[in-house]
């Protein structure tokens, strides 16, 4: 059974964007960029709330990427997306952006279903609120948080719940960044 992995970079005080949505402070590099291609590589699945969907279909497909990033680029916009969200009525048709369906809400049932289906892991990359529903539904099997070396001192937390985590593994990245690999601690 393939795994739900949640991916985001948050900074040292637990935000993963700023008061408004702001990710100007995403520390970069091409070590980075690598283990951006590697991890993205081996997902079979992408999963979206509205928010980040429409932020990712904004950029991806659009040519300035695909030009200067253009694996990553061809990875975000080929590989099977779903977005959750009970206000959008339709999916766009964007150029480029391929593979997208639309699921209204999350049902445990569905999401244990789909991971049953395909060889590669299921991610969640960004979407607060997603990764929130999936965490009280039980739904992630691995956290991987990318500590920034960063204090916002405001902005979104990412969790607003008690979950026990256990550490599976850790990697220093030479521009400061941390990544915390955890799964939930039943």
């Amino acid at each position: 059974m393939r795994k739900v992995i949640v991916f985001n970079m948050i900074t040292v005080d637990g935000y993963f964007c700023g008061p408004n949505g702001e990710i100007d402070w995403h520390n970069v590099d091409a070590e980075f960029n690598e283990f951006a291609i590697e991890q993205t590589k081996n997902m079979g699945t992408l999963l979206f709330g509205r928010t980040t969907y429409q932020l990712m279909a904004d950029y991806w497909p659009m040519e300035q990427p695909r030009k200067n990033d253009p694996v990553v680029a061809n990875l975000m916009n080929i590989t099977p997306k779903i977005v959750f969200s009970r206000s959008m009525e339709k999916l766009q048709v964007i150029p480029h952006w391929e593979n997208v369906s639309l699921m209204k809400e999350i049902n445990k049932d569905s999401i244990l279903k789909l991971k049953q289906s395909s060889a590669k892991d299921i991610a969640i990359y960004g979407s607060g609120q997603i990764v929130q529903e999936f965490s009280k539904l039980g739904l992630i099997d691995e956290y991987r948080l990318m500590v920034n070396p960063v204090i916002l001192g405001k902005g979104k937390p990412l969790f607003k719940h008690d979950q026990k985590l256990k550490l599976l593994r850790s990697r220093e990245f030479q521009n400061g960044n941390v990544l915390l690999c955890y799964q939930p601690d039943k």
